[in-house]
């Protein structure tokens, strides 16, 4: 598998209320350094949810943003609440995100409730993901719930991973692609562990069945796999890559962010499988040197901030942005947002999402131009 740096990813975390998405994004905050300790939503001590009511609530009441490094690459978070108030502007958040991460639980009498969501991202043609979240709370089949979830999904629903049982505790997981396996340690590193012989049948069959659904879009796999020639590691990665981004499949993942139970498992995911920022402006047909607003929020310290994606070239700051009509529009300035907590950037990278400050032109939707395209607009309005 090629190591590789891709600049900066926006993750979008979307599924039904109360599957643990802002706990999620705590944990993964924590397991990337970003903080010191893992927030609690319950103990009122998240970077999201921070406003009084969802403090109150113990449950987001808005969106939230958030950033961290992971080995040398920028991730910015977009937390959306799966409640009713927040589905008339998901679309628009949704649409400047390289890949969702869609967080379930492992309850099956919750299933019904990921169907709209899995609709909606079909229908936006966004890449996504699974993460069957709480898995210490599992009593039931990770197989048997993938299978009740398959019809509503259109795309192959591509388990990465196989539960490593202690009774009726999951205590760890097997990696399928590596044949490896791990045990959980709370809110640590997984600890590599010996492939237990009483596992090898059960991982050899998952296996080969993650291999079947990759081989249904690569004629060269599918050739490897009738003549039992064993596909390298690199072809299987590929093809994850490649069918993730085209929407030809979905891979599942589990854990607990409660306890930290395969969320580095999940970065190492995220790193190598999710889009670049270049595939997501190709989606929504944006040239270079072009950013997307994608929400607008009032009542911060700064004034009227517009949150926005940035793609194909850097982003000054106090910039002037060419809009549709080829006037320019004369920026504040730019913000990074944790939370509810607010830092000035000097300037944003392609790929970055920052919060435009200074001006009442822009309005969630609107695609705006930046370097020459903006100078363009400029000569063009003067």
């Amino acid at each position: 598998m090629t190591d590789r740096t891709h600049g900066a990813r926006a993750v979008a975390l979307v599924g039904p209320a109360g599957s643990g998405k802002t706990s999620l994004a705590e944990a993964l905050l924590f397991a990337a350094g970003a903080t010191r300790k893992r927030g609690s939503v319950d103990a009122g001590t998240s970077v999201g949810d921070a406003s009084r009511e969802a403090r109150k609530r113990r449950g987001s009441t808005e969106p939230n943003l958030m950033r961290f490094d992971w080995m040398g690459d920028l991730y910015g978070l977009i937390d959306i609440p799966g409640t009713p108030e927040c589905a008339g502007d998901s679309g628009t958040m949704l649409s400047v995100a390289d890949l969702a991460l869609v967080v379930i639980d492992p309850d099956p009498a919750h299933l019904p409730l990921v169907a709209p969501v899995l609709e909606q991202l079909e229908g936006l043609g966004l890449p996504h993901a699974l993460f069957v979240n709480k898995i210490d709370q599992a009593r039931g089949s990770i197989q048997d719930l993938l299978e009740a979830l398959q019809p509503m999904s259109k795309a192959a629903l591509v388990a990465r991973q196989i539960p490593i049982r202690a009774g009726e505790r999951v205590a760890g997981f097997i990696d399928l692609a590596l044949e490896r396996a791990w045990h959980y340690r709370p809110d640590q590193r997984s600890q590599q562990v010996p492939l237990a012989a009483y596992l090898k049948e059960d991982e050899a069959a998952a296996r080969f069945h993650m291999l079947e659904q990759l081989a249904d879009h690569d004629d060269v796999l599918l050739e490897q796999l009738l003549s039992d020639e064993a596909p390298s590691l690199q072809t299987i990665f590929d093809d994850l890559v490649r069918e993730t981004a085209a929407g030809l499949v979905v891979p599942v993942l589990f854990g607990s962010a409660l306890n930290g139970f395969g969320i580095r498992r999940l970065l190492k995911m995220l790193r190598h499988d999710t889009p670049l920022a270049t595939q997501t402006a190709a989606r929504l047909g944006l040239d270079e040197g072009a950013a997307k607003v994608f929400r607008i929020v009032q009542g911060n310290a700064h004034g009227r901030l517009a949150l926005t994606r940035v793609f194909g070239a850097a982003l000054p700051d106090h910039p002037v942005l060419g809009d549709a009509d080829g006037k320019p529009i004369h920026a504040g300035a730019l913000f990074a947002m944790q939370g509810a907590t607010t830092t000035k950037l000097h300037g944003a990278g392609p790929g970055e999402i920052v919060a435009i400050s200074g001006t009442d032109a822009l309005n969630a939707g609107d695609v705006v131009g930046i370097g020459t395209v903006a100078r363009e607009a400029v000569a063009a309005g003067s």
